[in-house]
C-alpha cells in the first residue's frame, strides 16, 4: 500500500488518546486508520485510499530486544569503522545480518 500524500498533526490530551487507542483495538485498526474512518463517516465521504488499512503488525517482546540490540551494535560499529578495525566492522555486519534478516523476512509472513 502506498503511503497518503498528507500528514495532520493533531495534539491530543491523554484521555482522548486513550480512548482512541482502545477503540482502534477493539476494530482491529491503527489508530489513524481508525480516526480516518470516523472523519470519512462523519464527512459522509467514500476514499478507498483514506479507508485502507488493516492491524498494525505486532512485534513480539524477544524480536524487538534482538532490534534494539542490533541497533546498539550499530552505533558500537561506528566508533570501530572510523578507527578503521575492518574485523570487527566485518563480524558486527555479520551479527547484524543474522538478526535483520530472519526478522524481516518473518514481517513478510504476519497478517498485516
Amino acid at each position: 500500500m502506498r503511503p497518503l500524500p498528507s500528514v495532520l498533526g493533531v495534539k491530543l490530551s491523554h484521555d482522548l488518546r486513550a480512548r482512541i487507542a482502545v477503540a482502534a483495538q477493539m476494530e482491529r485498526l491503527s489508530d489513524s486508520a481508525w480516526l480516518r474512518q470516523v472523519a470519512l463517516d462523519r464527512l459522509g465521504m467514500e476514499s478507498a485510499v483514506d479507508a485502507a488499512s488493516g492491524p498494525r503488525p505486532r512485534i513480539p517482546p524477544a524480536e524487538l530486544e534482538a532490534l534494539a540490540g542490533v541497533v546498539r551494535l550499530i552505533g558500537l560499529l561506528h566508533g570501530s569503522a572510523s578507527l578503521g578495525r575492518s574485523d570487527e566492522v566485518m563480524a558486527g555486519l555479520d551479527s547484524i545480518r543474522a538478526v535483520l534478516i530472519p526478522l524481516v523476512v518473518g514481517l513478510n509472513g504476519r497478517a498485516a
